[in-house]
């Protein structure tokens, strides 16, 4: 069977693509955090606090990004099995 929306795989692999760089981006940001090595003057408050909100926040848009990927490549899966249903019906 061709594969059909080559465009929405495209958009859902940069989609997840981008939501390991977040991931990446994050954890590494919470160790600099937690070495001191990255410090936020904005924020005060001990370096744990900030770690941890940015772990959470990090983490939160990682599902979220991963999740509408898959959400893409389950809309093609239902239109897929829609059209096999429909050719297979006498």
């Amino acid at each position: 069977m061709e594969r059909r929306f080559p465009a929405l795989h495209t958009v859902s692999a940069i989609f997840k693509i981008l939501a390991w760089l977040v991931a990446i981006v994050d954890v590494i940001t919470v160790v600099l955090v937690l070495t001191k090595k990255f410090a936020l003057t904005a924020l005060s408050g001990p370096p744990v606090f900030l770690a941890v909100a940015l772990l959470l926040a990090g983490t939160i848009y990682f599902l979220f990004l991963y999740a509408f990927a898959e959400g893409i490549l389950v809309v093609i899966a239902i239109e897929e099995n829609t059209r096999k249903t429909a050719q297979e019906k006498p």
